[in-house]
């Protein structure tokens, strides 16, 4: 209860709460979106790392020669930047999904102090 006793000093006034909670909604909608764009993102990488797991299982079934194994080299490379860069990615979506409710339990707060 002390945190709702912090909410309603800060909001002082009904007016001052509702542009408060508005704010933080549009926090949250912003965050909600960035999080939409970079599942979005992280979906392609995984697609393209899918598509060169395939390119790579057929280079494996050539002979053996130098050029296939550099393209191989080459290929697992751009593999592990990618799945690299994709666990980035979801390591930020669940930062933001983490803000978003964390925000969204202060709006409920808000709304539920008595005006």
């Amino acid at each position: 209860m002390p945190f709702c006793e912090e909410l309603g000093a800060a909001a002082g006034s009904p007016f001052v709460r509702d542009m408060m909670i508005v704010k933080f909604q549009r926090e949250v909608d912003a965050l909600l979106l960035d999080e939409a764009e970079l599942r979005k993102k992280a979906k392609g990488i995984r697609n393209r790392v899918a598509e060169r797991d395939m390119v790579l299982g057929e280079l494996q079934h050539l002979v053996a020669f130098d050029s296939t194994l550099q393209s191989i080299s080459e290929l697992s490379k751009l593999q592990t930047e990618d799945l690299t860069e994709v666990a980035t990615i979801l390591v930020n979506v669940m930062k933001k999904q983490t803000r978003a409710s964390e925000l969204l339990g202060v709006i409920e707060n808000l709304k539920a102090l008595p005006y």
